[in-house]
């Protein structure tokens, strides 16, 4: 039985051999196909088939891709990291935010509570520019009075006057700042709720523009119900 077996080992190699010796190419050059017994180096870029001794094809090699295709393919791969970059990114911000609030009720609470405090800070502010401007006017009058009797107003009643300018001015630029922060918290609060509101249909890390924003009004809205 082993001389057999060492015998069809050999014919299986020698079959392998002559399949092998006996391979063709073809290949097409300016519109002509060719076949040859081997592919010269500056065709095969073009791509090409391989023949077995029947003329049948048992491989074949595709062109090598063109500039603007490994350009194009460059672009293309560039383009797939970049999203998924910001992917990462923006599931990233989503859990943060996620931690944060939960439904867009919390965020809402959040706004409003943000809102509160900065009113009654604008308030507290403006009260004191009402007493403040109370006591400028009754120090100016003073100073006036001072003025009108020929006689110097007294220094520490001048530095007196110019703090009572500078409270003034110093709470009049804090409302205009806690005015401007309140728009930006207003602003960013309502891109938190949108967002919030996203993620309650949406899995973290999706993409705006992958976003229906009336698939999510829906079923929202259905969940209501």
């Amino acid at each position: 039985m082993k001389p057999l077996v060492g015998l069809f080992a050999v014919v299986c190699l020698l079959a392998s051999a002559s399949s092998f010796a006996n391979k063709m190419y073809r290949f097409t050059v300016d519109g002509r196909v060719v076949v040859k017994d081997y592919i010269p180096a500056e065709y095969s870029h073009l791509g090409y088939e391989i023949l077995n001794s029947n003329g049948m094809t048992v491989k074949t090699v595709a062109p090598a891709p063109t500039a603007e295709e490994l350009a194009q393919r460059r672009a293309e791969e560039a383009a797939k990291k970049a999203r998924q970059d910001a992917i990462a990114a923006q599931r990233k911000l989503d859990l943060d935010l996620l931690r944060l609030y939960a439904k867009p009720s919390d965020v809402e609470r959040a706004r409003q509570r943000k809102a509160d405090e900065i009113d009654s800070y604008i308030q507290l502010q403006r009260r004191r520019i009402v007493d403040l401007e109370q006591k400028l006017e009754k120090s100016q009058a003073q100073a006036a009075n001072i003025e009108r009797r020929g006689q110097e107003v007294p220094a520490d009643m001048r530095l007196e006057i110019v703090q009572l300018q500078n409270g003034i001015r110093d709470s009049e630029g804090n409302i205009k700042a806690r005015q401007q922060e309140m728009k930006d918290s207003t602003r960013d609060f309502a891109e938190q709720y949108e967002r919030v509101r996203i993620l309650q249909v949406y899995p973290a890390g999706t993409l705006d523009a992958d976003v229906d924003l009336d698939k999510v009004d829906r079923e929202l809205e259905g969940k209501k119900d």
